[in-house]
This record gives C-alpha cells, sequence and structure tokens, in this order.
C-alpha cells in the first residue's frame, strides 16, 4: 500500500549537509546564478538559514525527505546529479517510478521523489529585483544557495505570485543547482509503472512543455511531471 505524504516524510531522518564553510566552491550553475542575480559581495553576506538548527522546523506532519536517506532503495535509484543525462532518460530504465504530487493554483502537478531534497514551510528570502518575475528570491539553505521560485508563474496562468507563511517548498535538485520550489500543498504520493506515463507527451503538454518531461496517468486523469533540470536551464537562460 501507498503511504501518505505524511507517514512517508515522517519515516525520513534527516541530517544537515555541511555548511558553506566546508566547502565554499560554488558549482558552474550557482557561479552563473550568482553572477547574473545576486553578485559575490552580496552573497557573503547573506546569512545561513538551517530550519532544524533554528527552532523553525518543517511541519511536524511533514517532516523531511533526506537524500542520503533514500540512497541505496530500489525506488531511488537514480542519480539526478548526473548532469549530462537527462531526467527523463534515467526515469525510462526504472520499472516503477515514485512520484510526490502536489498543487499550484488548483493544478496537480508530479515531481519524481528521487530529485527531492526535503519539504519545508515558508521560510524568509533575500529578493533579488533584477531577476525574472517567477524567482521570488534566494536563501543560503544550509550552506546551498537556493533561489526560491513561483511554479504558478512557470506552470500556469496565475500571475499573482503568491508566497505565503501557508506555503510550502519543495527543495530539490542535483549537486550543481538546488532549488526551492514554492507550491500551495502536497497531495500525495504515487508508485506508477512506466504504462501510466508518457515520456513523449510535448505536443500535450502547451505553454509548459519546456518543463514538463512527461505526463502521468494517476486515477484516470493526466498530470503533468516537472523536471528541475529544466527549470535551472530556464533560470539561468532568463
Amino acid at each position: 500500500m501507498v503511504k501518505t505524504p505524511e507517514e512517508y516524510f515522517s519515516g525520513q531522518s534527516f541530517t544537515p549537509p555541511g555548511m558553506a564553510g566546508a566547502s565554499s566552491a560554488l558549482s558552474a550553475a550557482e557561479q552563473a546564478f550568482v553572477q547574473k542575480y545576486l553578485g559575490v559581495d552580496a552573497l557573503a553576506d547573506m546569512s545561513i538559514y538551517s530550519p532544524d538548527a533554528a527552532g523553525s522546523a518543517p511541519d511536524a506532519a511533514l517532516g523531511s525527505i533526506s537524500a542520503p536517506g533514500l540512497e541505496g532503495r530500489e525506488d531511488h535509484a537514480v542519480r539526478p546529479t548526473q548532469a549530462a543525462v537527462s531526467l527523463k532518460t534515467q526515469l525510462t530504465t526504472l520499472p516503477t517510478v515514485q512520484m510526490v504530487s502536489f498543487y499550484v493554483r488548483e493544478q496537480i502537478f508530479l515531481l519524481p521523489v528521487c530529485v527531492i531534497i526535503e519539504v519545508l514551510r515558508h521560510m524568509p528570502l533575500t529578493r533579488l529585483p533584477m531577476a525574472p518575475s517567477f524567482v521570488a528570491g534566494v536563501v543560503n539553505l544550509r550552506g546551498r544557495v537556493t533561489p526560491l521560485l513561483h511554479l504558478d508563474a512557470l506552470l500556469t496562468l496565475d500571475q499573482q505570485h503568491r508566497y505565503t507563511p501557508g506555503s510550502f517548498i519543495v527543495v530539490c535538485g542535483s549537486d550543481e543547482m538546488q532549488l526551492g520550489l514554492i507550491v500551495d500543498k502536497i497531495h500525495t504520493m504515487y508508485m506508477l509503472d512506466q504504462a501510466k506515463i508518457n515520456w513523449n507527451a510535448e505536443a500535450q503538454l502547451g505553454a509548459s512543455a519546456d518543463l514538463l518531461c512527461g505526463l502521468a496517468e494517476v486515477n484516470d486523469h493526466l498530470h503533468g511531471i516537472v523536471d528541475p533540470q529544466m527549470i535551472v536551464e530556464k533560470l539561468l537562460e532568463a
């Protein structure tokens, strides 16, 4: 039986990764983001935000997804840190794909569990006046430069770009770039067979096609699968 998100997340053990002092080198994608939108001086002045250590832990019902805690499990065999291989290519090699579903303006989207680092509630951020409107801001999350992005602006026609204390942030990505995707709420989890997923559905995806890597059929409804790699590319090209 598939666990609810609350059951799954509460079962994870989250150990914060090393802080910025442990490794001051930025990845190529992080360097590009900092130079384009933030500036090295501003980055140096940003304080590290560590929710658990600061006493602002994620919602107790949600808990956290820990990348180390997922290693070695068959359903998390995908290693999205391999930038040379697309997420879609990696996922198509698995017999089943575990997905988390979430709401963005009353629409349901999916995200493969293998790319999720953790799920947090609203956090303070630094605004970036020169960044595109879909960028809410940036936070130094446990030593990683983490842009927080309005998924409503990227995936829907709603342009209100709401970020409230009730928002959830799905932290995902790879060694190259970590993203915080702002969503309205977490829905549930699914273990989907490849027969339920269309990885070549560009004609059906519409305006957001460049940010989705496929469509999944769940309970007779089709939901887009978000691809963080594609979002990183859009962020650096904007």
